[in-house]
This record gives structure tokens, C-alpha cells and sequence, in this order.
């Protein structure tokens, strides 16, 4: 009876452990949970609202440093824009599809001591504009600060990645 009690223990010990280690958070976890919101907020229905396109924007911007670095190599273009304005842009970019979705590959996370981090991955962007079908991929780099305990991009970094 003795060992029972014993290995009800252990049972309750190792799924306590297991928990913990699922779903403490971690800067990793953050930071994903970050940049999904770009997959969620970028989709596009035909049928969407100008006021739902606003909240999308909106959320997209707030994963953004005020101001952050964009740097664009294909147009080759640097600059530092404040939240609003990279909104603003966002909500003009949206605009101009009447359907999209962007996903997010390969993706790899640096985290130093310092509580900066450095992302990397492929993102995909499909959809319509102006009646025609767009599907673009682009390599993005991006460096991520830990801001008041919340991870917001500090710079980004887009390289247009040539078809095979």
C-alpha cells in the first residue's frame, strides 16, 4: 500500500513537471505568439469592413517599436517610421487586395541575455489586387526588444527572395 502511495506521487510530481514545462511562458513562446498575430490580422476576406481593417492594422502596428527601423532591400530603402505611421501604411497595403493571407515559414529565434532577439523567416504573402492574383515570398529578418515585460520589433529587414 505503501508503494501505491509512492507511485501516485511520482504520477502527480512528473505531470506537475510536465505542465510547468508546457506552459510556463517563455521569451520563445512570446515571441511566436507575437508574430502570429501578423498571420491572424493579415488575412483578408473579400467581405471585410472598413472598420475590421482598421483593427487589424491597428494590431499589427502595436508589434512594432516606436519608432522602428524598416529596411526594404529590393527598392533599397531605409528609414525609421513612428507606430502611426507604419499603420497607416499597413491599412494602405491592406487596402490595395481584395483578398490575402500571409504565413509565416522556417522560422528561427535568437534570444540573447539582453533581452533582444533576432528573428528570421520566410513570409508569404497570397491574394488578390485589382483582379489579379498575387503571391509574393520574402525573406524577414527582424530584431525583437523586450519592452516594458511585452517583445515589439525593433527593426525589420525585408529581402525579396527570387523563384526558382
Amino acid at each position: 500500500m505503501v508503494s501505491g502511495k509512492v507511485v501516485v506521487v511520482v504520477l502527480i510530481v512528473l505531470v506537475a513537471a510536465v505542465c510547468t514545462f508546457r506552459f510556463w511562458p517563455s521569451d520563445e513562446r512570446a515571441i511566436r505568439k507575437q508574430l502570429a498575430v501578423i498571420e491572424e490580422s493579415g488575412f483578408k476576406e473579400p467581405t471585410e469592413k472598413s472598420i475590421e481593417a482598421l483593427f487589424k492594422a491597428k494590431q499589427i502596428a502595436e508589434l512594432f517599436s516606436d519608432p522602428c527601423r524598416l529596411t526594404v532591400t529590393s527598392a533599397n530603402h531605409v528609414g525609421e517610421y513612428p507606430r502611426k505611421q507604419i499603420q497607416d501604411r499597413i491599412l494602405m497595403v491592406r487596402a490595395s487586395y481584395t483578398q490575402a493571407s500571409v504565413a509565416l515559414h522556417d522560422m528561427t529565434i535568437d534570444i540573447s541575455e539582453t533581452n533582444t532577439a533576432v528573428v528570421r523567416c520566410t513570409i508569404r504573402l497570397r491574394g488578390e489586387g485589382r483582379g489579379e492574383a498575387i503571391a509574393d515570398v520574402h525573406e524577414l529578418r527582424a530584431e525583437m526588444g523586450k519592452i516594458d515585460g511585452k517583445w515589439l520589433l525593433t527593426a525589420v529587414e525585408i529581402v525579396e527572395v527570387l523563384e526558382r
